[in-house]
């Protein structure tokens, strides 16, 4: 008997979005209400990809897996939960782990009810549907860059075809009332226990178009798109703060210690030396040479020659 070695689900790509912004909520030393809200949903959205993932890594199916993936093309910037390409299809996928019910009225709106102080709460939210199509869009467009102006016209019809958008409910609690909901949408909205037989239905009606070296390049090639998101930024630029800050406070205690050795040298007050304003002033913007010294406020030609070589060889050594 011939024996075919099963192709299971690779996660080429395993981004950390959410992570970084949990991360960056966490350093701070308070948060206010605003935050602390932020920070709940954050980890609660962390949970609802987590169980996608599992779902997909566990499926059994031939895919290549990109998490959490941040785009940019031609000035438009996208940032997709989970993209998905198996030899005859890719799926884009949204995933809400909402709390409370969701119900998709006959216009395709999305509505969530909870309950708050003991009453329910119907509110609109944006529609996770919306997103995915937007991202599919660019995504159509860095395809058809691939292939030019006569493949545009040679694949266009079937590049269209290409993307499948997918919804996926990652709460379990929360229960989806979809009855009147439009089928075109509907029929893209299901509940993370049903996303696998759902994806498994869509590939018995399709032919193999890829094989995996190709979706590979394929993915390759979407990567290289890939740009920090702005929250990752936003974390880089916070710790870049928690850094300087470090920085700025291991000067000041340097350049105190050397002026309150000077003045035990030359027996006089510390101020003499040099002044807290002339410190912070100093800290801040932290001359590189003789002449920006002399700049600085508090500091004539005398105090220049006298402290000014020593104070930028302790600016060096931070």
């Amino acid at each position: 008997m011939l024996f075919l070695k099963q192709w299971e689900p690779i996660l080429y790509h395993n981004g950390s979005t959410l992570e970084q912004q949990i991360k960056s909520l966490k350093e701070k030393e308070e948060l206010d209400s605003e935050e602390l809200k932020k920070l709940k949903m954050l980890e609660y959205g962390i949970k609802g990809e987590q169980k996608v993932l599992y779902e997909l890594k566990n499926s059994h199916i031939g895919m290549y897996i990109l998490h959490d993936i941040n785009l940019k093309f031609n000035d438009l910037e996208i940032q997709i939960d989970f993209l998905i390409m198996t030899k005859k299809n890719v799926y884009v996928i949204e995933c809400k782990n909402l709390y409370g019910n969701i119900t998709i009225n006959n216009k395709g709106d999305f509505l969530r009810e909870t309950e708050q102080n003991g009453k329910k709460v119907k509110e609109g939210i944006y529609s996770p549907l919306t997103q995915c199509e937007r991202h599919i869009g660019l995504l159509k467009q860095i395809t058809y860059e691939k292939y030019g102006m006569l493949g545009k016209m040679i694949y266009g019809n079937k590049l269209d075809g290409l993307f499948t958008p997918i919804v996926v409910l990652a709460n379990d609690k929360t229960i989806l009332n979809d009855y009147y909901a439009p089928c075109k949408v509907k029929n893209k909205v299901v509940r993370a226990d049903q996303l696998i037989n759902y994806i498994k239905k869509i590939e018995s009606s399709k032919t193999n178009l890829y094989t995996e070296k190709y979706i590979k390049n394929y993915c390759d090639a979407l990567l290289k798109y890939q740009i920090n998101s702005k929250y990752i930024e936003q974390v880089n630029m916070e710790e870049t703060k928690i850094i300087n800050k470090k920085s700025d406070s291991e000067l000041r205690e340097s350049l105190k210690k050397y002026r309150l050795e000077k003045s035990r040298e030359e027996k006089c007050q510390a101020y003499i030396i040099f002044k807290d304003r002339t410190l912070e002033e100093i800290v801040e913007k932290k001359p590189k040479t003789l002449e920006e010294l002399l700049n600085i406020e508090g500091f004539g030609q005398y105090k220049v020659e006298k402290y000014g070589s020593d104070i930028l060889e302790i600016i060096k050594e931070q």
